[in-house]
């Protein structure tokens, strides 16, 4: 797992198990053909819309809000 990888993964297990929160990245990351340990910046436009959508099944629309706006101020300090 890289360091983005990482990140994301920090974010969703403040708000989910981290079982749930490791199943999603993994998955969501090999949706778009990449795995934990080499996705980039670049990616996270589209990650992002794809962990959102388990994250509000699985944790409910205020975890998904709060997931959202973290994982948007991620995004944002990378560019």
């Amino acid at each position: 797992m890289n360091k983005l990888a990482q990140d994301i993964y920090d974010v969703l297990k403040l708000e989910l198990s981290e079982i749930t929160a490791k199943m999603i990245l993994e998955e969501k990351c090999k949706k778009i053909g990449k795995c934990s340990d080499n996705i980039a910046r670049a990616d996270m436009k589209r990650l992002m819309p794809l962990i959102l959508s388990p994250v509000l099944l699985f944790g409910g629309e205020k975890k998904a809000k709060a997931i959202r706006e973290k994982l948007t101020l991620l995004s944002e300090h990378l560019t």
